[in-house]
């Protein structure tokens, strides 16, 4: 047993040297203010529901089972220590139609209450389109793959809308092109589809730089916001494909690229076993770590190492089924191999890790709780 410990003590202990001698393209300012963003948490399942169903009603910010944000939650986040924010927001069911597709300004307003609360805080907020790129009848990203240019109209014209209402905002506010898009013209698993892998990315290229353009020309401060560049999928091991493309920008240094992580899926994401794999209830041996040193080593080949920084947008692990230490271990070995390599992780949470309403004293579950002490303790 003593055996195995140091085996996977040593292991981690590898990555976290190979993290530290990763070399970087100068003195970056988006590189500074990526560390200075610690490790962030995400609101999810509030403000990006979306109704999943083909209905006229809109899910609205409590459609998917949460109560609405309040400036105590922000601030109960805040004192267990995140300094980033991530603001998972749906506009496809608040979009009136075409050309101009004009956002519902109760919906913006709402929107600004919650991103203002979040700086105000002196913390960082990452402000998305979320599910408008999903399977949602009303999701409409993806769409892409059939009318690019139709949906890259309508993506510059919601872009355009959202940067002129934060044009002043502070600097604070960074904001992310959109969620996990790819397109399914071409299929990883589906040789007979790699003659349309070149188009898929194409348009996910397209649309990033459509972000990048359109926020640019709404001016102010967006003439030097930061921006998330979303990679393809947001998968490391794709968006490492030769075939993405960071977008090029006005302004230097300002970009990072956003990618999120659920591997191994059989442990982080199936509740059981299904045709496509063997659900896992643990984690935590050599080659687990070993697997994690090998992915977080690609993004410092191929990003880090090339001046681009990079935000974990995403990473977490559902309870069904899961050992609490697992989770633990998992929890803390993704977030401690983020911060060694100047990323910042923030943890997909929908209310189960921390809980949402002054009822429960927002109560953080034991497991993610274990994992954010250990992390304190690294970093002393």
């Amino acid at each position: 047993m003593r055996t195995v410990k140091f085996l996977l003590t040593a292991v981690f202990f590898l990555a976290i040297v190979s993290c530290n001698t990763m070399g970087r393209s100068g003195n970056m300012e988006n590189f500074a203010l990526v560390k200075e963003m610690g490790i962030g948490i995400n609101i999810g399942n509030t403000l990006d529901s979306i109704n999943n169903h083909v209905s006229n009603t809109p899910a609205g910010e409590t459609g998917w089972g949460n109560p609405k944000i309040t400036r105590e939650y922000i601030l109960t986040l805040k004192n267990y220590g995140y300094t980033t924010i991530r603001l998972p927001v749906t506009w496809a069911e608040h979009l009136g139609p075409a050309p101009n597709y004009i956002i519902d300004p109760a919906w913006l307003k709402r929107v600004e209450e919650v991103v203002n609360w979040i700086v105000r805080e002196d913390m960082y907020c990452i402000l998305n389109l979320h599910h408008d790129g999903g399977t949602s009848p009303k999701s409409w990203i993806l769409k892409a793959g059939s009318d690019p240019n139709g949906v890259t109209r309508q993506f510059a014209a919601v872009w355009r809308q959202i940067a002129m209402r934060f044009s002043g905002a502070s600097d604070k506010l960074i904001f992310e092109a959109m969620n996990e898009v790819g397109f399914d013209m071409w299929n990883q698993w589906d040789p007979s589809t790699d003659g349309k892998k070149p188009e898929a990315y194409r348009i996910l290229n397209g649309l990033n730089q459509t972000f990048v353009n359109t926020v640019r020309g709404t001016g102010s401060n967006n003439t030097r916001r930061f921006l998330l560049v979303s990679g393809y999928w947001t998968d490391i091991d794709l968006t490492c494909d030769p075939l993405f493309k960071m977008p090029k920008d006005i302004t230097d240094n300002r970009l990072i690229l956003s990618v999120h992580y659920y591997t191994p899926s059989v442990f982080c994401v199936l509740e059981k076993d299904a045709s496509w794999g063997k659900s896992r209830s643990d984690w935590g041996s050599a080659e687990d770590y070993t697997e994690l040193l090998a992915k977080f080593g690609k993004l410092k080949k191929v990003f880090l190492n090339n001046g681009v920084p990079v935000i974990l947008g995403e990473y977490g692990v559902t309870f069904n089924n899961k050992d609490e230490g697992a989770r633990t271990r998992w929890i803390a070995a993704v977030t401690q191999i983020s911060l060694e390599n100047g990323i910042c992780p923030v943890f997909w949470d929908t209310g189960n890790d921390i809980k949402r309403s002054p009822s429960s004293s927002y109560a953080m579950s034991n497991d993610l709780s274990a994992a954010m002490r250990q992390i304190k303790m690294e970093r002393k």
